[in-house]
């Protein structure tokens, strides 16, 4: 029962919620010194974890799974490469004459694997089985190039660089005939333990500003459009990138654009941006994360919607 409530992704996203909503809680009621220093950098550093794990799926799809036949790569690649670019132009035009806003343009590009697996699985019988698939392939390269960013353009420390890009290039060096049993020993602790973790340091802050003023601010303005954003470049990309190879794997356009909804969804990595390029504290910092949460809500919505409108297919299919 145990190994089954694990491998079910609602049960882990419903976790990182309660996780994020105790550390709210827990910052309003008893001020952000609540944490420790120590406590909220060991959760930054624990999701090295998460990005090894990241490095071994991809290495997994890569050898023996979605992507044996590089071709097929090219679709969720071309997805996630538009699908992160858009919504970060976006931003930076909505952020321009702002300096101080501008350097958040990395926070919008990044989908959150759990939640968006989270939504998905609740309406899966709506979908092909290759939607699921895909959805995994192109948020997995997403946070690939979310890695690669942190790295290189967005000026932070050398050890939180290297930490973070080693730890995913570390997972693709693992041998296959490792990747399985690294995966189950490793994604419970991420699920269970790291990304909870991280979820309620970084949302450990008090709420000093409301909603309105968020959405009337350009990093509130610039992070909320990451859901027309992300349908734009994530349904571009896989239209591209079908029209490239020819290979469309059964899915249809407007199968693409009701899963780049999900893209919307970003957590994990852009909270972690935030942290990197906003001082918390900082009204910045405060408006990114309210932004965050509100658009993978609004995502969230959206998508539930959509995918109510579709019929279940077959269960052969």
């Amino acid at each position: 029962m145990l190994i089954r409530f694990i491998k079910v992704e609602r049960n882990a996203a419903l976790l990182l919620v309660a996780a994020g909503l105790l550390g709210l809680l827990s910052a309003n009621l008893f001020g952000s010194e609540s944490i420790s220093k120590p406590v909220s950098e060991l959760s930054h550093y624990l999701l090295c974890l998460f990005f090894f794990l990241v490095g071994l799926e991809l290495k997994r799809e890569l050898t023996s799974g979605m992507f044996m036949q590089k071709k097929v790569l090219v679709v969720p690649l071309l997805a996630a490469v538009f699908g992160a670019a858009v919504p970060a132009l976006i931003y930076v035009l909505v952020t321009r004459g702002d300096s101080a806003a501008q350097s958040g343009w990395a926070i919008p590009m990044a989908t959150d694997i759990t939640f968006a697996l989270a939504v998905f699985s609740f309406f899966a019988l709506r979908f092909r089985k290759e939607a699921r698939g895909f959805l995994l392939a192109f948020a997995i390269i997403d946070d690939i190039l979310a890695i690669i960013v942190i790295a290189v353009f967005l000026g932070v420390p050398v050890l939180t660089g290297a930490l973070v890009t080693g730890s995913a290039v570390l997972g693709l060096f693992v041998p296959v005939r490792f990747i399985e049993k690294l995966e189950n020993l490793i994604h419970p602790l991420v699920a269970y333990i790291v990304l909870p973790l991280f979820a309620f340091t970084a949302l450990s802050l008090p709420l000093d500003v409301g909603v309105l003023e968020v959405v009337g601010s350009v990093v509130g303005i610039g992070i909320l459009l990451r859901v027309f954003g992300k349908v734009i470049g994530i349904s571009f990309g896989a239209w591209l990138g079908v029209r490239v190879t020819g290979i469309s794997s059964g899915l249809k356009l407007v199968d693409y654009v009701h899963i780049s909804v999900l893209g919307g969804i970003g957590f994990t990595v852009s909270l972690l941006v935030t942290d990197l390029v906003f001082e918390k504290g900082s009204i910045q910092h405060s408006q990114a994360v309210v932004a965050s949460l509100l658009a993978a809500l609004v995502a969230s919505v959206i998508a539930t919607i959509l995918f109510l409108s579709r019929k279940k297919l077959p269960t052969s299919v």
